[in-house]
């Protein structure tokens, strides 16, 4: 099992270890003795989930949600047939909580829909997540980014001369999403980079366009191979200067 492998199937356990004792888990809890880098980027993640539980807690349960899951999920009878409990157990648990934070809201309606994009991305850097790889230097980053073989391309001049944080590869609808997080003295910036063929509705070539959520200002462009996104923790006015054709 490689260390990638490993990290797909950690991603479903559960904050608490009602987990450990599944058998479906068991190779990979095995192999976190043994690899350090992935026994901590394992700590990061629980912890990130752990935050992400306790923010959610305070949140109402949305009027209808029980039944929204339900009606995702198999006749229990076909999903004995196909899967094992554990994994059964995990795809609800998990769809439960991406319904609960808005990431497959409309999932049928607006499938790979730039406003999901926005909100799924955002969930992650307004709670602070755990950075995979940490550097000051833009270079050991673009290498980490490289040996991957995750989305990279060029990092527009006015963020590129911000000091880094490090990085960490997400998911979109299947779609490997490189996160590149800066720091400028108080402002904090994220840049996002995705295949284009996960936004299709986002036009290459057109100029960045500004949205804001709260205190954060988001823009979104697109070239002919990648869909850029910026978040960044400051008004409009001086998020610009972060941006392409500003």
């Amino acid at each position: 099992m490689t260390t990638e492998e490993a990290k797909r199937i950690l991603a479903a356990y559960r904050p608490g270890d009602q987990d450990r004792v599944e058998s479906c888990f068991a190779e990979a809890l095995q192999k976190i003795e043994k690899d350090p880098e992935l026994a901590r980027w394992f700590a990061q993640e629980r912890e990130f989930n752990r935050a992400v539980a306790a923010h959610l807690g305070s949140v109402p349960v949305p009027f209808g949600l029980k039944t929204r899951i339900l009606a995702n999920v198999a006749p229990r009878g076909a999903m004995k047939s196909r899967w094992p409990t554990a994994l059964t157990a995990a795809a609800v648990a998990f769809l439960f909580f991406a319904l609960l934070i808005g990431v497959w809201r409309g999932w049928s309606e607006h499938f790979g829909s730039l406003g999901d994009y926005e909100q799924e991305m955002m969930s992650f850097v307004k709670l602070q997540p755990p950075l995979e790889m940490q550097s000051l230097e833009m270079g050991p980053i673009k290498q980490w980014i490289s040996e991957r073989k995750m989305p990279l391309a060029e990092i527009p001049p006015g963020i590129a001369a911000v000091e880094t944080m490090g990085c960490r590869i997400l998911s979109f609808r299947g779609k490997p999403v490189t996160l590149i997080c800066f720091c400028h003295g108080q402002t904090v910036a994220h840049l996002f980079m995705v295949d284009r063929a996960a936004l299709p509705a986002l036009k290459a070539g057109k100029p960045p366009v500004l949205s804001s959520q709260a205190d954060w200002t988001i823009a979104t462009w697109a070239d002919q191979h990648y869909a850029y996104m910026v978040a960044v923790h400051d008004r409009p006015a001086a998020a610009r200067k972060y941006l392409p054709h500003a």
